[in-house]
């Protein structure tokens, strides 16, 4: 009966992961500002053999080379060079993650969870508000291959644990292209295999406490090899990068104390409808037992407080950031799941009702996530880039903060300097001044200028817009102003 349960679930889970990934897949979630930068590399890549960014000045070897690894996108390049350069492709290629990840998630989701509750917490995985899953897949994004990785590395890491080596070799290279595929992960991914070595040697007694370094030097090791390439080969300039790149950094994913600590901690209480802390805290203590499962469960728990540590400590706050740990703690809603049916001594009705309740959250969350990607939806960026082929001169300049649109269209577009994203993120996020106060578009004599969500939610244009009321179309969040045409702008 129990596997009649797991299968059904397992099967009705993957129907709906199926048709969820592939449903009008250009329009939702709406392509913006990340997911357009990281399509600048590739299509880089492709018409001019170049690894970097670009804008009408030439190329930038920073923000996007390093937002995401080669991992995500060195197959986009190849797709893009098959079939042409559009987002259509590239989509495919991420939805090829996403499954792959699940498929993944669910083969390492088995070595710490049995029976349902394995397949309970891939479905929790997938479908849950809070790690959003199948919207993250359906984007240019390194979260969902990133996670693809990480569950390769946990399989490993489950094998060296039972004393298999051959294990630290997977292990090593699932972390390292994890971390090859986020950098930022590398915040918690290595020091978790630091701690769980000395928990391993000091705690749990564990014979194969070494087996951590040995994971963690190995992925060190491969993100270090990219990291030469990148630097060593395909970077002209990295004192210049480097410094660009602390600017970027300083305003999102490296701000410590993060004065937004309070209000992150507020907001984590809402994630998985208010169950985070309870499956934190079931987490950590089956990790606090001295064996073999808890040796596994403290892994889980380490990773996934790391990574929530550093979102509250020394970030934004942008749950985004969190997308590993949560994902990690799907494993603890399966366990819940799977003690519920005999571990723990309590009576039948609360043992139904507290399934009960975790079967209703899950349903709940795969109704609002199934009806976003059926319903929703804008394809707002192509009409505005339909617009500009058949109305705007090729040579014509464009200035713009909306860099889908150099993937959309081969107009010639200004961008914004990559170290304004600091101040950008600090004026929304911290309450600085807006980056309008550092930059003077004017200065670039552009003939039009793009302003989109990006733009206007930055309000890098805002005077602009506030005195030209003329413009030359409007698509959704789009708006096109010829310069010429406006007065005093």
């Amino acid at each position: 009966m129990k596997n009649r349960g797991r299968l059904f679930l397992v099967t009705v889970g993957l129907l709906g992961l199926y048709a969820l990934a592939l449903h009008r897949l250009t329009l939702y979630p709406p392509t913006w500002f990340d997911e357009g930068s990281h399509l600048h590399v590739p299509k880089a890549l492709v018409r001019w053999g170049v690894y970097a960014d670009y804008s009408s000045e030439g190329f930038r070897f920073s923000g996007p080379i390093f937002g995401v690894g080669p991992t995500v996108l060195l197959p986009i390049a190849g797709v893009f060079r098959l079939l042409g350069i559009n987002l259509w492709p590239a989509r495919w290629v991420m939805v090829s993650y996403l499954l792959l990840s699940v498929s993944l998630f669910s083969v390492m989701a088995r070595r710490w969870v049995p029976g349902v509750g394995a397949a309970f917490a891939v479905l929790w995985f997938v479908f849950a508000r809070s790690t959003d899953t199948i919207t993250l897949g359906r984007q240019v994004l390194g979260e969902v291959p990133g996670m693809a990785f990480l569950a390769l590395g946990l399989m490993g890491w489950a094998r060296m644990a039972q004393g298999r080596w051959d294990g630290v070799l997977l292990g090593g290279i699932g972390f390292g292209l994890a971390i090859v595929t986020k950098s930022q992960w590398g915040f918690f991914l290595i020091p978790g295999l630091g701690v769980m070595a000395l928990l391993g040697w000091g705690w749990y007694r564990e014979r194969t406490w070494a087996g951590n370094l040995w994971i963690a030097g190995l992925a060190i090791g491969l993100w270090g090899l990219w990291q030469g390439i990148l630097w060593g080969v395909l970077n002209p300039d990295p004192m210049r990068t480097f410094q660009e790149l602390q600017q970027i950094a300083g305003g999102s994913v490296a701000t410590f104390p993060s004065p937004r600590m309070g209000a992150t901690a507020r907001n984590l209480l809402t994630v998985f409808d208010g169950a985070l802390v309870p499956v934190l805290l079931y987490v950590w203590a089956r990790g606090a037992s001295r064996s073999s499962d808890g040796y596994r469960w403290g892994l889980v728990g380490v990773l996934a407080g790391l990574n929530i540590a550093w979102l509250v400590l020394a970030s934004n706050g942008w749950l985004r950031y969190a997308y590993p740990g949560l994902a990690l703690l799907s494993l603890g809603i399966g366990g819940i799941l799977q003690d519920l049916q005999g571990r723990w001594a309590m009576a039948p009705w609360l043992r139904a009702a507290l399934a009960g309740w975790l079967v209703v959250l899950l349903l709940g969350s795969a109704v609002v996530v199934s009806s976003r990607v059926l319903r929703q939806g804008d394809d707002s960026a192509f009409e505005m880039a339909r617009y500009l082929e058949q109305h705007i001169p090729m040579d014509a300049l464009i200035e713009t903060w909306e860099p889908e649109m150099l993937v959309l269209t081969d107009h010639r577009y200004h961008m914004p300097p990559q170290a304004l994203l600091d101040v950008a993120s600090r004026f929304i996020w911290f309450g600085g001044p807006p980056p309008s106060t550092f930059y003077d578009w004017e200065a670039i004599q552009p003939d039009y200028v793009l302003v989109g969500a990006f733009g206007r939610w930055v309000q890098l244009y805002y005077e602009l817009e506030r005195k030209c009321l003329s413009f030359k179309i409007e698509a959704g969040a789009y708006r096109l102003y010829h310069i010429s045409e406006c007065e005093n702008p």
